[in-house]
């Protein structure tokens, strides 16, 4: 099978100059156009494509911020920023971009791109999968350091974590504890577990979301899956990018 591609990009002579170039690699098997940055979402989760060629300035989301969504939503596509400028490569290769490429297109620097794509699949192909029983990624835990001891907790089982004046209490189902955690540094720990910032002060596990509701002057509660129903504040300002990891 040949690679599946999406072209994200607002202007149209880009998008038939790249079609153009990636016509003539014989291992391109399908290439579908979105034209903006909701549309590159959403071509995303139909297509599930092997590589996203991804404009970095468009009118809705900048490449940045379609990048860290569809880490989240696609981890395995494989991203390569396309731009007329070259200060955004720094930032590019910190979402862990495949590939930065310059406009305009070059043929040449698309064969490199192809060059490492191949590479990279054969790499990949060479890999003896590993159970992730065994490589204890199933077992990991948060490790809560309390008066009486260290509490160990699967992030799964944490509802949310909320800021409560200078204390930190990160929530289970029907309890919560007090720990030593800032909220930045429990950000860190559990974004690779699905936890997403909604307010300065609340830290919400996606999985335990069970309502959105509007409350005023553009603002949202949350209603958590907990024993208590907890009613979560989301800040206006992360409504879009909540409900884009919340839904399919």
């Amino acid at each position: 099978m040949g690679w599946n591609i999406v072209i994200a990009d607002d202007e149209a002579p880009a998008r038939e100059e790249l079609v153009y170039l990636l016509e003539q690699f014989h291992d391109v098997d399908k290439v579908t156009h979105a034209t903006c940055g909701m549309d590159a979402i959403k071509k995303v989760k139909e297509q599930t494509p092997d590589v996203l060629f991804l404009d970095m300035e468009m009118p809705d989301l900048n490449g940045l911020q379609i990048a860290e969504i569809v880490g989240e939503i696609q981890p395995q596509v494989k991203i390569v920023f396309s731009t007329a400028y070259d200060q955004y490569a720094v930032h590019a290769f910190k979402l862990r971009a495949f590939h930065y490429m310059l406009k305009p297109y070059d043929e040449e620097d698309l064969a490199i791109v192809f060059r490492e794509l191949r590479k990279s699949q054969l790499e990949t192909a060479s890999v003896i999968p590993v159970n992730a029983t065994t490589a204890g990624a199933t077992s990991v835990k948060l490790a809560l350091e309390l008066e009486e001891g260290i509490k160990y907790v699967f992030p799964k089982d944490i509802v949310y974590i909320s800021k409560e004046g200078k204390y930190v209490q990160v929530h289970i189902r029907d309890q919560a504890y007090d720990v030593t955690y800032t909220l930045s540094e429990l950000e860190q720990k559990l974004e690779p577990f699905g936890f997403f910032r909604c307010h300065k002060s609340y830290l919400v596990n996606l999985g335990s979301i069970a309502e959105l509701k509007s409350w005023v002057n553009g603002a949202y509660n949350l209603l958590m899956d907990d024993a208590l129903r907890s009613s979560i504040p989301v800040s206006r300002n992360y409504v879009k990018m909540l409900r884009l990891k919340l839904e399919i």
